[in-house]
């Protein structure tokens, strides 16, 4: 995404806004050209001692002091208010393009960008772009303003402001390259922080604490000291810009004496020339400064948590009519990733109500079973068909999931059940005795936090929330992946009769269960791999 189609899409709905930021920005930059007018009108004044036009001058002072105020506080409102849709923008549009296609992946990239990336722009993005148009306003003011005291003073004036112009474009490209440069160094180290944390306790226990201290320190060092180069480049065109600033200023009091020495400008317009030459420069070397920031900022425009996610180009399922409450079919599918097989032969059907065990070696593909079912991995050959009754609504609907890791959100026991769904809290409360969590079945604990700030669960517990939110979304299927991994013996006991005790298709994978749980399930599929 580019700086201009940026602001097209977040301006195209509040282009009203827009026009009243370039308005009231307009009105504020007239304080370019009213104090240098109003102390040059003064100056002349007193110097032709017209001392009764004095009160009149500073009346006139305080009426335009008083609009550019107003106007400036509007602008101010603008700017707030564009700056809010901005950050909208960017934060919804990187978090539904993660749920569009989510992946583990993405994840550090995305949360990346919206705590740290949106920031960024917003800075040098949307404040220095609204910071841009207003000194493009100021430096044509100003310029009319001078124009009309000397034309002459006025075109030495613009020539000299325009010297700063032409460093931007010639760092342009040596400012982008640090930007990005630094930006990958970041989510480098922003990964391995990352993963020191979440894995504190695999680190401990291999006794690799000092090991991996030393790679988030040297991942620090590298971020750093790209972050300093980033930031030296753009004060380095900066001070070349300002360099040129100064010798614009010097240039521009030379001439204004000559014409005063003349006979040409009054004393007063004298100092109102210096000051709006001040007002025409200070606002074309800031110019300058924005561009350089506009230049950095392209690169977080580019990310890719910005970019649409391609739609999936295959679908693994065929829906037919299925004769004798069959419900899905493998018919000799071959599974794997990027075309390399890893199971192949695979057929079973699945019937309403079957209790389904999966097994088979550790890394044999099972997960991989799951994912080809969820169309979320393309069969490298066969078909997957599903009665056309699961077609009713969208497919995945039908499916619940209960992982080894269940994921509990930092809000009320409520929320977690319901996913933000408007289901009555009777409906709860059964469901949560229904998966053996009476102690909780009550409105009390329903509007209780659980998670890192509220109500620690068990494992086991965990697992129960997890089938409960299948319950409630009337889900036909339930996959179940190692949802036994991790729990004591009591909990595993729990959850497992659960599991079997639901009128649902159940489709799980287990490493570990006794001969006497196996035999429970009315088919077992055993992957081998060919």
């Amino acid at each position: 995404m580019t700086i201009p189609s940026f602001f097209k899409k977040i301006l195209s709905k509040n282009k009203l806004l827009f026009l009243a930021l370039i308005l009231t920005s307009a009105f504020a930059s007239l304080d370019g050209v009213i104090s240098p007018y109003i102390i040059g009108k003064i100056t002349n004044t007193l110097s032709q001692r017209k001392f009764n036009d004095i009160p009149k001058i500073l009346l006139l002072y305080l009426g335009l002091m008083l609009f550019l105020n107003i106007n400036f506080y509007l602008w101010q409102l603008c700017w707030g208010k564009i700056t809010k849709y901005s950050n909208q923008f960017l934060r919804s549009r990187a978090f539904n393009n993660f749920n569009d296609s989510p992946s583990e992946n993405k994840m550090t990239n995305t949360l990346n960008f919206i705590n740290v990336n949106v920031k960024q722009i917003e800075s040098q993005c949307i404040d220095s772009t609204i910071m841009l148009i207003y000194c493009i306003e100021q430096t044509i003011v100003s310029l009319i303003y001078i124009l009309s005291i000397n034309g002459i003073a006025a075109l030495v004036f613009l020539i000299c402001g325009l010297l700063p112009a032409t460093i931007p474009r010639l760092t342009r490209n040596w400012i982008q390259n640090g930007t990005k440069s630094w930006n990958q160094s970041y989510e480098t180290y922003n990964l391995k922080v990352s993963d020191a944390i979440h894995g504190f306790n695999t680190i401990r226990h291999a006794n690799a604490d000092a090991k991996f201290k030393s790679f988030i320190k040297k991942a620090l060092l590298i971020e750093e000291k790209k972050y300093f180069f980033m930031n030296f480049r753009r004060n380095t065109s900066n001070f070349f810009a300002q360099v040129s600033y100064t010798l614009s200023m010097v240039i521009s009091l030379a001439v204004g004496s000559f014409f005063v020495v003349n006979g040409q400008i009054l004393v007063g317009g004298l100092i109102s020339l210096f000051l709006a030459s001040d007002r025409l420069t200070s606002p074309i070397i800031s110019i300058v400064n924005i561009t350089n920031q506009l230049n950095s900022v392209s690169p977080l425009l580019k990310n890719k948590t910005l970019q649409k996610p391609i739609s999936k180009q295959f679908n693994n399922l065929s829906f037919v009519n299925l004769p004798d409450h069959q419900k899905i079919v493998f018919d000799n599918c071959t599974l794997g990733y990027d075309n390399l097989a890893i199971l192949k032969n695979i057929n079973f059907k699945i019937f309403e109500g079957d209790k389904i065990l999966i097994t088979g070696k550790s890394g044999i593909g099972k997960s991989t079973l799951f994912k080809s079912l969820l169309n979320e991995l393309p069969l490298i050959k066969g078909k997957i068909l599903v009665d056309n009754q699961l077609n009713k609504r969208n497919f995945l609907s039908n499916f619940g999931i209960v992982g080894q890791d269940t994921y509990i959100f930092a809000e009320s026991l409520r929320f977690n059940l319901t996913l933000g769904k408007n289901i009555p809290s009777s409906q709860l409360i059964k469901v949560l005795k229904k998966v053996k969590l009476e102690y909780l079945a009550n409105k009390k604990h329903l509007d209780t936090p659980i998670g890192e700030k509220g109500l620690s669960l068990s494992g086991g517990e965990k697992r129960k929330v997890e089938i409960a939110r299948a319950l409630l979304n009337k889900k036909e299927f339930l996959l179940v992946d190692e949802g036994l991994s991790g729990l004591d013996d009591d909990s595993r006991k729990q959850v497992f009769s659960l599991l079997q005790s639901l009128p649902q298709t159940i489709i799980e994978i287990e490493h570990t269960l006794s001969i006497e749980d196996k035999q429970k399930f009315n088919q077992v599929v055993n992957l081998v791999a060919k």
